[in-house]
């Protein structure tokens, strides 16, 4: 069996079955998800690269990317993709999201834009799979002109307009505290419910005082460890939970000595969390 992608509705929802790539023939409302990774560096340079000759558009230039796997999440399939064909290996927090582009042409899907920031010698570039054979840096306006050559491939999704939202991205703000030890306040404690929705918290809940969020609002933070209610508490922040429909992350903190994998952190923050789309970022 060949490469398996999941298959999406039109509101980004898994409907639970899966296509064989270049077999499955998608329906109308049926999607998969597509990556495209845009590698700028300190200059505000592209860097793209030649698709061999036996690929779709073989010696066209692109910026890398490709479709996700079955269970893959857009951000593991972009970071994936780029290793694969370029050997350059990117952590998730490393990662900034560009943009979401929905296509309804067959076989239709969602392309997410994934930013990344780092200065790159071509001369560690590997090319493991074999699917791009050379690759460099380019500025916008180079960039440009071979679109207009028909040098870049057709399916690209990247000008001005991303270009000029790419140089004033920042990386998220949360990140940053991963690793770090933090204060944590805590207004929700074990046992507590949601002043709103109902559901009793089973782990302490708070924000790291003099902090904003995407939201405006302070941090907010998991405390996993603690099997008492407590109100405040000092630890070390190990992941964050980065929403993806709702620009508010969660920083998970924990007791120093204490680590826990991606698997138990959303099981121990799943009575919350079940309700958002989200990476855990480390």
């Amino acid at each position: 069996m060949g490469e398996l992608w999941d298959i999406y509705d039109i509101n980004r929802n898994k409907i639970g079955r899966t296509a064989e790539r270049n077999v499955y023939q998608f329906k109308k409302g049926e999607y998969h998800i597509v990556v495209t990774g845009i590698i700028m560096n300190s200059k505000n340079e592209i860097l793209i690269s030649k698709r061999a000759e036996y690929k779709k558009f073989g010696l066209m230039w692109e910026c890398n990317g490709g479709s996700i796997l079955a269970g893959e999440t857009s951000l593991e399939g972009i970071i994936r993709e780029i290793k694969e064909e370029l050997g350059i290996e990117f952590s998730k927090k490393e990662a900034i999201f560009l943009k979401e582009i929905r296509s309804d042409k067959t076989p239709s899907d969602f392309k997410d834009l994934w930013l990344f920031r780092k200065d790159i010698d071509l001369k560690d570039i590997t090319f493991p799979d074999g699917e791009a054979i050379d690759a460099k840096w380019v500025n916008i306006n180079e960039f440009m002109e071979m679109y207009e050559n028909k040098d870049i491939v057709p399916t690209v999704d990247f000008g001005l307009d991303e270009y000029n939202k790419a140089i004033n991205l920042k990386q998220i703000e949360s990140y940053k505290y991963i690793g770090n030890i933090v204060q944590v306040k805590v207004d929700r404690p074990i046992g507590s419910k949601h002043p709103k929705y109902g559901f009793s918290y089973l782990i302490n809940y708070g924000f790291v005082p003099n902090t904003i969020s995407g939201d405006g609002e302070e941090l907010d933070c998991y405390i996993l460890g603690i099997d008492k209610a407590v109100e405040n508490f000092k630890g070390k922040c190990i992941a964050v939970i980065h929403r993806k429909d709702d620009n508010d992350d969660k920083l998970i903190v924990v007791p120093e000595e204490n680590n826990y994998t991606d698997e138990e952190i959303r099981k121990l923050t799943n009575f919350q969390e079940q309700y958002f789309e989200s990476e855990i970022i480390r």
